[in-house]
């Protein structure tokens, strides 16, 4: 290759926004020469966060070598949405890497110093990349997934009935257990209001009061967060009726404000606890499902239901599936605050545990391709990680299946994982999710 053409070749315009490719004419042995060599390989390294596509040629004369960069060294764009800080390999040239690319047989001692192709960042090996390659011969970015905070808004009947079997001390102290377990603490935060009390009531129905925190949201992080919470509910004692459809009216409304504010930023569920049957504004199961149905068509908000001895577990159910939660939580008489603890910390850990950011591009002008994005799962064992498979939405999550979902499949924030991956990686300390970028996404 003569000395000019590898600065001309430098001069290619930029292809696919960050993606440049560049020819080198450093190739010892024979191909240095000027004899007629048209060869070229391809291959892909990361250069300070951006992907940088490196096409080797040899040719014959200058001319030669831009026709053979221009025609094999186009990059595809990296579905990852370029540029990610991470290490990084893809398919660098158009079509399979392969026989039509590589040197022939009789050139490949010849190539460099030590013979054979240049060598490639990342592992990347051109025999197992490619156009025509599935997901076990794509080369994605990976990453250890990052978990986000999750935000709840927590609506608790003290209707008149919460005076009947204990049922009022047993839920105050099982929240007061909650809000002060070192597990509940981490990453969760905490927004509480009871009904019907203070303008969320049978009377006036008025959603945009019941949507108003007696506590705001504040993280259980927070000793300050804790004690409000605590004092609270300290301060309240059961007495009236039970607007349940009010009540989660003014929860869902709350949830999907709070939500748009940190799109992307966190996720925001509710919590409903109750002992009865709705009594006050609109009585119908279905209609109050709808409420919870409409939240998760709104920012994929999940409803979780809560039903204590007195209320009808198919409504709890009913809601459940509504606010996308699957079933609710039947609390008997028993061991009502146990029981009721453990409903709680189950709740927090299938949301805290189990949702995580989704990847975000340093480049403002690129985005992540949600198309092309995959969940492993890492047992962190040695083992090879398992491939975890996409579903639509909650609604598709089987009861044991390993699978994930976007909180929002059209402009995704959230990864969330469905109740039978969240089981799995929680019984494992050593496990943990990962996210690879660039490749189709594996549905189920």
């Amino acid at each position: 290759m003569r000395a000019g053409s590898s600065r001309s070749a430098r001069s290619l315009a930029r292809t696919h926004g960050h993606i440049v490719t560049h020819a080198f004419g450093s190739i010892a042995g024979k191909h240095a020469t000027n004899e007629p060599k048209t060869s070229v390989i391809c291959g892909v390294t990361a250069h300070g966060g951006i992907g940088v596509v490196r096409a080797y040629g040899y040719a014959e004369d200058e001319n030669e070598t831009m026709k053979t960069m221009q025609a094999r060294g186009r990059a595809k764009q990296w579905a990852a949405g370029l540029g990610l800080g991470l290490s990084a390999w893809v398919s660098a040239c158009q079509g399979q890497i392969g026989s039509t690319l590589l040197p022939k047989a009789d050139e490949t001692s010849d190539v460099g110093a030590g013979g054979g192709m240049p060598s490639t960042a990342s592992g990347f090996d051109p025999s197992t990349s490619g156009a025509g390659g599935g997901f076990e011969q794509c080369q994605g970015i990976e990453n250890e997934a990052t978990k986000i905070p999750v935000s709840m808004f927590i609506q608790v009947d003290k209707s008149g009935s919460m005076n009947d079997n204990g049922k009022w001390s047993n839920t105050k102290a099982a929240f007061k257990a909650f809000f002060n377990d070192p597990e509940a603490q981490q990453g969760l935060n905490v927004a509480l209001r009871f009904w019907p009390d203070a303008g969320c009531d049978p009377f006036t129905c008025n959603m945009d009061q019941c949507a108003k925190p007696q506590v705001e949201l504040g993280p259980l992080s927070d000793p300050n967060q804790v004690q409000a919470l605590v004092s609270l509910f300290n301060s309240k004692s059961p007495n009236g009726p039970t607007p349940m459809s009010a009540a989660l009216a003014g929860a869902t409304k709350w949830a999907v404000n709070q939500q748009t504010m940190g799109e992307g930023k966190e996720k925001v569920v509710v919590v409903l606890v109750t002992d009865g049957e709705p009594n006050g504004c609109d009585n119908n199961i279905n209609n109050i499902a709808a409420i919870a149905e409409s939240a998760y068509q709104k920012k994929e908000i999940l409803t979780f239901a809560v039903g204590l001895q007195g209320s009808q577990e198919f409504q709890m159910n009913t809601i459940a599936k509504g606010g996308h939660t699957d079933k609710g939580f039947f609390i008997g008489n028993g061991n009502a605050q146990a029981d009721l603890l453990a409903a709680l910390k189950k709740i927090q850990n299938s949301v805290v545990a189990c949702t995580y950011a989704m990847p975000e591009s340093p480049d403002p002008n690129q985005t992540i391709d949600a198309s092309q994005v995959n969940v492993n799962y890492d047992a962190g064992d040695g083992s090879k990680a398992e491939t975890i498979y996409q579903v639509d939405d909650a609604s598709k999550c089987g009861a044991t299946d390993t699978t994930w979902y976007y909180d929002d499949p059209q402009n995704p924030s959230a990864i969330l994982l469905c109740p039978g991956t969240c089981d799995k990686i929680q019984a494992n300390e050593k496990a943990k999710i990962k996210v690879v970028l660039g490749c189709a996404t594996q549905a189920n």
